[in-house]
């Protein structure tokens, strides 16, 4: 008995912590769409679980604000869309559309890319 109900608590933490990592809704501002704005590339991880960049876009005033975006899918699903490990370099000009973090708007979850006035695909196609 005592082992069935170790199993079964080991079972339902793994459950939550799966649907928690994958739940959008907590961290997103759905509603709240950014963009197009455009800045500089200063960085660039092609890593799982998610692929991600920063870039600088200035304010009002002119001045750089650091902005990190998450996108939803992995490198693998990326790559077989032709996405590689040098898709975004530093100073590459990107123009994005995001939705913001509920806590911090400079951070985002991406949902258009263009890198150097190239538009990226970073949905795959429907089948």
């Amino acid at each position: 008995m005592k082992n069935l109900l170790l199993v079964s608590v080991c079972c339902i933490g793994l459950v939550t912590a799966a649907m928690a990592h994958h739940g959008g809704g907590s961290y997103w501002t759905a509603d709240r769409l950014v963009g197009p704005v455009s800045g500089t590339a200063t960085d660039f991880s092609f890593n799982f679980p998610h692929v991600s960049f920063a870039l600088d876009i200035p304010d009002e005033q002119g001045n750089a604000v650091n902005h990190r975006m998450s996108i939803r899918w992995t490198p693998t699903v990326l790559r077989s869309m032709g996405w590689r490990r040098d898709t975004i370099g530093p100073g590459d000009e990107l123009t994005i559309t995001f939705v913001p973090h509920k806590l911090d708007p400079t951070v985002g979850s991406l949902r258009s890319l263009e890198v150097n006035d190239v538009p990226l695909a970073i949905e795959p196609p429907e089948e």
